[in-house]
């Protein structure tokens, strides 16, 4: 398994990519590109970003219109952690089961079972053995759920 190479900042090789990925899908040249780098994080190069000129710059490259195909929803594929399809499927069935409000209160409700019933305080930590327990619970309160208990 190979891994992203790092820039010269600290930055992950992906993080970097990520920003050329934008600059393309958002059809800037490289003196706009570099303008932009220099306006919103103070650096002529990419690989001059830390952490936060790197946020700073994908916040403004998403108010532009980038849209990434890097899924913060699943949390993406993590060694341990639950895969992007168990996470899927937790969220799935947990808004079979609680039909209340809209996605922020509903993942706020879904953190504070998980903190209670399986002491994980939001999805984004849970593992893949703890995922495994979890489904099939979801699915039998989502089941009694339907029923009317």
């Amino acid at each position: 398994m190979s891994r992203a190479p790092k820039s010269t900042s600290g930055l992950p090789g992906k993080k970097i990519a990520l920003l050329h990925v934008a600059k393309r899908d958002l059809h800037l040249s490289d003196d706009d590109y570099r303008a932009m780098l220099v306006q919103v994080a103070g650096v002529a190069s990419a690989t001059e970003l830390d952490l936060l000129g790197f946020e700073r710059v994908i916040a403004h490259l998403t108010r532009l219109g980038f849209k990434s195909t890097w899924s913060k929803r699943t949390f993406g594929n993590r060694a341990g952690m639950a895969s992007p399809s168990q996470v899927d499927l937790i969220r799935k069935l947990w808004g079979e089961y609680h039909h209340q409000g809209n996605d922020e209160t509903a993942e706020a409700a879904l953190n504070t079972w998980l903190t209670r019933y399986h002491h994980v305080s939001a999805l984004r930590f849970v593992t893949a053995e703890i995922a495994g327990r979890i489904i099939p619970g979801l699915k039998a309160m989502a089941a009694r759920n339907q029923h009317g208990r």
